[in-house]
């Protein structure tokens, strides 16, 4: 698997990228058919300027033509990088039904459905 880290228009620590590598091993080890993430972290409006600014962009490839972009523009760097790595797993769960949670057909099973019982939703 290949990554890549980008920084613009900002300082930023060995510990952020440390951490970025292992959240990106992470989603590799658990979704195999991940083959590069990029990573681009961003202060949009420059160091100078307090606002909600900093920016995390993924951009995942994979096999069987997996392609994601997920953008998180947050007021600080470690929420934008915590929400597009949730964001992240929550996409890649509909990619890998079986494997967390339940599987559609599951749900759509004779044994666990009958039609004249009431739900609660």
């Amino acid at each position: 698997m290949n990554v890549q880290i980008s920084i613009r228009h900002m300082a930023v620590t060995h510990v952020y990228k440390h951490m970025l590598r292992e959240l990106c091993g992470e989603m590799q080890k658990k979704y195999g058919e991940i083959q590069n993430i990029d990573v681009k972290i961003e202060d949009i409006t420059g160091p100078h300027k307090k606002s909600i600014d900093k920016r995390c962009h993924l951009k995942v490839r994979g096999k069987k033509h997996l392609a994601i972009d997920i953008d998180r523009v947050e007021e600080d760097l470690d929420s934008a990088i915590d929400n597009a790595f949730l964001h992240l797993k929550q996409v890649l769960r509909r990619y890998h039904p079986g494997q967390i949670g339940r599987s559609l057909k599951d749900f759509r099973s004779d044994s666990c459905f009958d039609p004249g019982m009431e739900y609660m939703s």
